[in-house]
């Protein structure tokens, strides 16, 4: 039998040799470009800070207010005390048993500035479905700019369909009743972060918003527990100038009946 000729079995080897030095770089390439996306990823997480350590006089005042087709909120910040350039926010509330989140950035180069949330999702093709049943939950705002911080607090959502009259907040710590608010559809009681200046008094209660889908007019009657005993009044802001109630106190409860404002504090006279 006659040997076969060595040199296609040399060009054999050599294609071969090349096939594997060609896959192993594209394996390689594909590791590191794997490697730069999880590297890039890593750092756009959002910061992370301590919550509610600045003092609440030092705090922003927000808002939070449920709009009329009963699937939106408007998260607004109206003032800023402690310098920041832009603020990421975190809305988590609870749907039924499920608990979802809305999560963005906003620049706070011009004030009041607001973000329209949707209570709801929507898929990649555009179809969105509303979610039923939203309790509230809670706000966490991380404030960027030199002294960065982070605030945390409740927020309790009412979709008041049986005209109800009495509501309270998530900490249970602020209770109105009043039947003027039976003709609003939705409420939020939010336990806001701080409070507007020139407040009459050493603020010693949560500051306490209390918003609506249609305009709040009337009268109410208001129990807020205060954090400490004292001479006490329940103090209102009505979007221009405060307003002080006369207040009986028990304890740590202040009781008054008082006009239906968009925030109240408990302040120490």
């Amino acid at each position: 039998m006659k040997n076969l000729p060595r040199k296609p079995i040399l060009i054999g080897v050599v294609i071969a040799i090349v096939v594997l030095l060609v896959g192993g770089g594209v394996w390689i390439a594909t590791r590191s470009g794997s490697k730069t996306e999880e590297t890039t990823t890593a750092n756009k997480k959002r910061i992370s800070l301590p919550e509610n350590v600045i003092p609440v006089e030092e705090r922003p005042v927000m808002r939070l207010t449920p709009l009329s087709s009963g699937h939106h909120i408007e998260f607004a910040i109206e003032t800023v005390k402690k310098a920041a350039d832009e603020v990421e926010y975190t809305l988590e509330y609870q749907t039924g048993t499920l608990v979802q989140a809305e999560q963005d950035v906003l620049s706070l180069a011009s004030l009041p500035v607001s973000k329209e949330i949707y209570l709801g999702s929507c898929s990649a093709g555009g179809a969105c479905t509303s979610h039923e049943d939203v309790k509230g939950g809670s706000l966490l705002t991380t404030f960027l700019g030199e002294e960065p911080y982070a605030l945390k607090s409740d927020w309790k959502y009412i979709d008041n369909v049986k005209k109800e009259t009495e509501f309270s907040s998530r900490d249970g710590m602020f209770q109105i009743s009043s039947a003027d608010l039976a003709t609003n559809r939705y409420l939020i009681i939010f336990n806001n972060a701080g409070y507007p200046a020139d407040v009459p008094g050493k603020v010693v209660s949560v500051p306490y918003s209390l918003s609506a889908s249609s305009t709040i007019d009337g009268m109410a009657t208001l129990n807020i527990r205060a954090q400490e005993e004292g001479d006490l009044s329940i103090a209102g802001w009505n979007d221009q100038e405060w307003q002080t109630f006369e207040t009986t106190v028990e304890g740590k409860m202040v009781s008054a009946t008082v006009e239906l404002l968009p925030l109240y504090v408990v302040v120490s006279n």
